[in-house]
């Protein structure tokens, strides 16, 4: 038997741990998805906020009924019958380690699981402050730790907003620490068309091919594109963001714009899902100032029978 000395069994675990860790970020994040229909589905608590008590909620609606975090998520399974969520980042009670693990564990009880975090805390990683710059990152890179601490495969950020909207690199580059952060802790970075002007399809896509990590995801928002067109450039628009899409989509049949409600429909847009072997969730984001709660289990339905 050949000898191993401790100082040669450290530095072959080391190698292999830094091999592991390349290979990873090359081949993209890794999670297993389910196959049941039912179980790919998710209630994104963003059409529920005005219900929703949290310190960062704005727009919590006193007159209406209200819950926690944990208390909406108790309902999905009895209410809606499936298992997934997406919590807003507002919806958080606290983002403190021990009141997300509190949290995580309600979650669990619950029989509840987390597809993605949509972050839309304020960050400013485009100024000429360093100090500004960092403080940023340091909050995404926290929502990355509570990604991890929830078992969410993603969290959803928005491309940073720079004085020169043409200067996407710059925006880009300045996005990377917070990239290469999530790489190293295998969470996805998800950027969604929901901005006609900063998040349009065609800049998302833009950024994502500047970016060129399989850690940076794009995600396929079934009618925000329908602020910049009709039903069949909105179909367009879902098609190439599904080309770069991994674990998450948001499902709607209408869209509020400007007071009018503009609709499409589902079926093609599923139709381009499946043509592009999309194995993640579809996370119901009711959003046509409808009853989120009848409005969400009508796309649970039509979710089931397309999916």
């Amino acid at each position: 038997m050949t000898n191993i000395t401790r100082r040669r069994f450290v530095q072959a675990a080391l190698l292999c741990s830094a091999g592991a860790a390349f290979a990873q970020e090359t081949s993209g994040p890794h999670a297993v998805f389910p196959v049941e229909p039912r179980k790919r589905i998710a209630v994104a608590t963003y059409p529920f906020r005005a219900f929703i008590i949290a310190p960062g909620n704005d727009d919590r609606d006193p007159k209406k009924a209200g819950m926690d975090l944990a208390q909406f998520a108790r309902s999905i399974p009895e209410q809606f019958a499936v298992q997934g969520i997406e919590p807003l980042d507002s919806h958080f009670p606290s983002t403190e380690p021990a009141a997300i693990t509190k949290l995580r564990a309600a979650f669990d009880a619950a029989g509840v699981h987390t597809v993605n975090i949509p972050v839309d805390v304020r960050v400013d990683l485009c100024g000429d402050d360093p100090a500004k710059r960092s403080a940023g990152n340091a909050i995404y890179r926290r929502w990355v730790d509570i990604a991890v601490q929830l078992g969410s495969p993603s969290i959803r950020v928005w491309i940073p907003k720079c004085l020169d909207l043409s200067d996407l690199a710059r925006a880009v580059q300045a996005l990377k620490p917070t990239i290469d952060y999530a790489a190293s802790r295998n969470v996805a970075v998800n950027l969604e068309n929901d901005d006609p002007v900063y998040s349009s399809e065609k800049r998302v896509l833009a950024a994502i091919q500047l970016a060129n990590s399989p850690f940076l995801r794009a995600l396929p928002d079934f009618g925000n594109s329908l602020t910049l067109g009709d039903e069949h450039f909105n179909a367009e628009c879902v098609k190439r963001m599904f080309a770069h899409a991994w674990n998450i989509s948001h499902v709607k049949d209408a869209e509020s714009i400007k007071g009018e409600r503009k609709t499409v429909s589902l079926a093609p847009l599923f139709a381009i899902a499946k043509a592009a072997h999309f194995r993640g969730y579809y996370s119901m984001e009711s959003d046509s100032d409808v009853d989120p709660f009848v409005d969400t289990k009508h796309l649970i339905q039509q979710t089931l029978s397309l999916i």
